[in-house]
Parts: C-alpha cells; structure tokens; sequence
C-alpha cells in the first residue's frame, strides 16, 4: 500500500510539473507576443514620425525660397498639423514659435538671426525627439494650443 501511494504521489507531481510546464510555455508565448507587438508599434511611430519630420523639413525651403513657395509654406502646414498626432510638445511649440516669426504682417519684426535662432531650435526638437525613440504618450497642450494656419 505504501508503494501504491508513492507511485500515485508521483504521477500526481509528474501531471503537476507538465502542467506547470505547459502553463509557462503559453505565458512565455503570450510575453513575447506582447512585446513584439509593443516593438511594431514602436517603429511603426517611428516611422510615421521620421516621414512626417522629412516633409517638414523638406517644406521648410517655402519660408526662403519664393518661387513656389506657398505650396511648400502650404504642405508645411499640413505636416505641422499631422504633428499634432504623433509628435511631442516640444516639436509643436518650436515650430509655432518659428512660424510667428516668419509670418508676414506681424507687428514685430524679427531679425534674420532671430529666425535662424528659431528653425534651429525647431530642427534641434526634432533630433531630440527622434533619437529619444519613445512613444508621445502625455501632452500638456490644450485644445487652444492648435492654430488653424495658411499660408500666405
């Protein structure tokens, strides 16, 4: 009987340890699926942001060359706009500080060095933002920080 009761005693721990074994297989699975997930993501934002921060840049030549340069200054805009879904604050603010002082008809002029001093401090923002690698995930900006622009 107690033969009996050790050969049970060790199926019991050997169903036990195949279960143990299974449960952690499907929990490494799942971990590993999570985070691969969280890696796609990760770059498809990226991505997204590294294309979005090229068309600005690229549109940037619409603030000093004049031929076509509302079209460029427009698609400047644009991406400016779609910022708004992927980019960090910082990024945002320096690109509105740069437009003011570009924008035609202000009651303050600004000084070329000025303007230099602020598409740097833009272009910086971006290098920042895309050498951080990290998904915008809190805003302080508010609904009143969008500005509804046109180029001119």
């Amino acid at each position: 009987m107690a033969q009996s009761t050790i050969d049970t005693l060790i199926q019991v721990t050997g169903m036990f340890l195949t279960f143990i074994g299974a449960l952690v297989a499907v929990g490494s699975g799942l971990l590993t699926w999570f985070l691969n997930e969280k890696s796609k993501r990760t770059d498809e934002e990226y991505k997204r942001k590294e294309e979005r921060y090229i068309e600005l840049i690229k549109s940037l030549k619409g603030f000093y060359i004049p031929s076509a340069s509302k079209e460029l200054k427009e698609d400047f805009l644009i991406q400016l706009n779609l910022c708004w879904l992927y980019c960090p604050d910082d990024v945002i603010l320096k690109a509105y500080r740069f437009l003011h002082m570009v924008q035609t008809g202000v009651d303050q002029e600004f000084s070329d060095a000025d303007k230099e001093k602020a598409v740097g401090e833009f272009i910086l923002a971006i290098r920042k933002d895309l050498s951080n690698r990290k998904p915008v995930r809190k805003t302080a900006l508010r609904a009143e920080d969008f500005k509804h622009l046109r180029a001119t």
